[in-house]
């Protein structure tokens, strides 16, 4: 691996001896090429000893019940990870939980592999929306309690698996956004101040939070996080420090530090400088999201900012409002352009790897 002989962010050589680290690899296409890239990303956490006690929860991003490359935790990436989890004797639980607006998770996790990749290593999957909710006190700036899914809260250590994408609310979904998955109910009542709440949450987490890996092997630009654009970035990149992660897949996605990311840095989640290791670190500029362009998004934030807001979101018209969501994503998007990244991709090196773990 070629070495990078600087910094991202930050060049002062002091200065790079108290900022956490974060691995830059790049997926190399052969067989097995992202489970390699994916085993070179972990070896930090193995070498810090980052990992507390013996139950790990490994938050995963299932967002979508329709395969589109992209969307959701790429399998390749997810049965690296348990494989060096369990095979190191952890006990662990996957999940991610369903939308406001959809009940996806479950057949996600089976279009996309993930419940095959738990029983294959004797993992436990776990839909945080099915999941016992224990009331805790974050005493936020948002939030001053808020109901956690148990298995989030009995775990050890939290390793992060989200996917580099674009996303029209937050400007960007890696590492610190994914963690609003981990509240099932109540999570789209508090888009308007979502920068805040996250930060809440991550701060609250901040004691399990042993390790991300990003996801770049194939990402989303443009309107994600659902009904983007798939893009190609054979990359991977994690840290101990969620901030700099995000802070970094910024400046390698072409965008400005999004508004979420230094409100945690403000928190004191993490911190937004950088040492850089591993591969040659080179942007790749994104699609940036255009949120007029999204009508799902677009119209949800002109109902959240009208006088409109309690019929729309506290009595049942929401759940028409869902529908109406639910069949834009599933079928005007996935017919429209989704099915045809699929097919693109499946015409690729990755179609041929991916094609090893889903019906497709």
């Amino acid at each position: 691996m070629e070495m990078a002989s600087n910094t991202s962010i930050v060049a002062d050589e002091e200065m790079q001896q108290t900022l956490p680290s974060v691995l830059f690899v790049k997926v190399k296409q052969m067989r097995g090429g992202v489970q390699k890239a994916v085993k070179v990303a972990m070896l930090p956490m193995w070498k810090e000893r980052v990992l507390k006690g013996n139950k790990v929860f490994v938050k995963v991003n299932l967002i979508s019940s329709e395969y589109v490359p992209g969307q959701c935790t790429s399998p390749l990436v997810l049965d690296e990870v348990l494989n060096e989890l369990t095979g190191r004797g952890y006990d662990v639980t996957l999940g991610d939980a369903d939308l406001a607006a959809a009940r996806q998770c479950n057949k996600a996790a089976n279009v996309w592999g993930h419940k095959k990749l738990a029983k294959k290593y004797g993992a436990r999957f776990q839909n945080l929306s099915e999941d016992e909710l224990i009331k805790v006190r974050l005493n936020g700036k948002i939030f001053k309690t808020l109901d956690i899914p148990k298995s989030v809260l009995e775990a050890d250590s939290i390793v992060n698996l989200p996917v580099m994408k674009t996303h029209c609310l937050t400007g960007l979904t890696c590492s610190l956004k994914h963690f609003w998955g981990v509240v099932p109910r109540v999570r789209h009542q508090y888009h308007l101040v979502v920068n805040d709440a996250i930060a809440d949450i991550t701060s609250f987490l901040k004691p399990k939070i042993a390790y991300t890996i990003i996801d770049g092997t194939i990402a989303m630009e443009g309107n994600g996080p659902r009904t983007g654009v798939s893009k190609v970035c054979n990359v991977i990149l994690a840290s101990t420090d969620p901030v700099a992660l995000d802070a970094l897949a910024a400046e390698y996605m072409g965008m400005s530090t999004p508004k979420h990311v230094k409100a945690a840095a403000e928190r004191g989640v993490g911190v937004l400088n950088c040492t850089l290791q591993g591969d040659k670190f080179e942007p790749n500029p994104f699609i940036l999201p255009n949120p007029d362009k999204q009508p799902i998004f677009k119209w949800e934030m002109a109902f959240r900012k009208s006088i409109l807001k309690p019929i729309m979101f506290d009595t049942s018209m929401f759940e028409i409002f869902a529908w109406i969501a639910t069949k834009y994503n599933s079928f005007w998007y996935y017919r429209r352009e989704g099915r045809g990244y699929t097919e693109k991709i499946a015409d690729t090196w990755y179609g041929q790897e991916l094609a090893r773990f889903l019906n497709i």
